[in-house]
């Protein structure tokens, strides 16, 4: 679930990031042109992508880092569970003697 939620929030952020690039083409270019009407649109149009972004990129971090964590509990527990099975820190405390 979380790994759908987080691949989801990875294509809405590159989607966002793709928006973003267009806009910045556009203001540079009305802004060139000295075009006021196009500069002001596209600048509104440009807070209201950075209203989208924001939410979605923290959500995405956040998704990302604790999707890490709770790998990372996973591979200890599991990696632990491994050693402490069938006396397997004894085996190879006497393998190395």
């Amino acid at each position: 679930c979380m790994f759908g939620l987080l691949v989801l929030l990875s294509l809405l952020n590159s989607a966002v990031r793709v928006l973003f690039s267009y806009l910045m083409s556009d203001f540079w270019s009305a802004l060139s042109d000295k075009n006021v009407e196009d500069f002001y649109r596209i600048l509104i149009r440009f807070v209201i992508a950075l209203l989208f972004l924001a939410p979605i990129n923290v959500m995405y971090q956040y998704l990302k880092q604790r999707l890490a964590i709770e790998w990372r509990e996973w591979m200890t527990n599991r990696m632990l569970h491994l050693y402490y099975s069938n006396r397997a820190y004894y085996k190879i405390e006497q393998q190395n003697q």
